[in-house]
C-alpha cells in the first residue's frame, strides 16, 4: 500500500508539471504591456529612403535608354516596339477610316487637331483614302530623351504600302501614289513619367526617303 501512495503521488506531480509547461509562454490578457522603442525616422543615420518612379522622373533629364530606364524601370525595348508597332497600325487605319475617336485616344493634342482638320478637308471634298498596309519592314528606336518629366521616343518605320485617294466619282485622283510603294516614317511618341496613365500618345511624324 505505501507504494501505491508513492505512485499516486508521482502521477500528480508529472501531470502538475505538464499542465505548468502547457501555461508557460501563454498570453493571459494580464501581462504587462512592453516598452516600445520609437521607429527610426527614414532619414536617421545611415537609412536612406528609396524614391518612387515619380521622383526619379521628375529629377531627371538626359537622353538614351539607361536615362528613360532610371526614370522608368518597367521600360524595354522590345516592349515598347512592340505597342509602337500596333499603334502604326492603328494609326493608320484610323486616319484613313476618319475615326476620329480612336485617333483621340492615340494622338497628342496638336497633332490630333492636324488630322483632324485634314479629314474634314478631304470628307468636304467627299473624297475617300484606303491605306493597306503589306508589311513592316522594320522598326527601330532613334533616339530617347527624358525631358522635365516627359519622356519622347522617336522610331524609325520601314513598312510597304498602298495608298488609294479617290474623288467624289470614285476616280483614283493619282495614279502614282496608288501603287505599293516603301514609306518611310519617322514617328515620335511621349508619356508624361510622373501619371500613372502607362499610355505613350504620337505627336509628331515626317516622312523621310529611305537613302539607305
Amino acid at each position: 500500500m505505501p507504494y501505491i501512495d508513492i505512485i499516486i503521488f508521482a502521477v500528480i506531480a508529472v501531470l502538475l508539471v505538464l499542465r505548468l509547461k502547457s501555461v508557460l509562454g501563454q498570453r493571459t490578457g494580464f501581462e504587462q504591456p512592453q516598452e516600445k522603442k520609437p521607429m527610426q525616422a527614414a532619414n536617421d543615420g545611415d537609412v536612406v529612403p528609396f524614391p518612387s518612379n515619380k521622383d526619379e522622373a521628375a529629377a531627371l533629364n538626359g537622353h538614351g535608354l539607361e536615362t528613360l530606364r532610371k526614370a522608368d524601370r518597367n521600360f524595354t525595348e522590345a516592349a515598347f516596339l512592340g505597342g509602337a508597332t500596333q499603334a502604326f497600325e492603328m494609326v493608320l487605319r484610323a486616319y484613313a477610316e476618319g475615326d476620329l475617336a480612336q485617333l483621340k485616344r492615340l494622338l497628342g493634342y496638336d497633332l490630333l487637331q492636324s488630322f483632324t482638320q485634314s479629314i474634314q478637308k478631304r470628307n468636304a471634298n467627299k473624297e475617300s483614302l484606303t491605306i493597306e498596309l503589306e508589311t513592316i519592314k522594320e522598326a527601330s528606336i532613334l533616339n530617347i530623351a527624358v525631358v522635365d518629366s516627359v519622356a519622347a521616343v522617336t522610331v524609325h518605320f520601314h513598312s510597304v504600302q498602298t495608298r488609294i485617294a479617290r474623288d467624289a466619282d470614285e476616280n483614283i485622283i493619282d495614279e502614282d501614289e496608288s501603287q505599293s510603294q516603301e514609306i518611310v516614317d519617322i514617328w515620335t511618341f511621349e508619356r508624361d513619367l510622373t501619371l500613372n496613365d502607362p499610355n505613350w500618345k504620337l505627336v509628331e511624324t515626317e516622312t523621310a526617303d529611305d537613302d539607305s
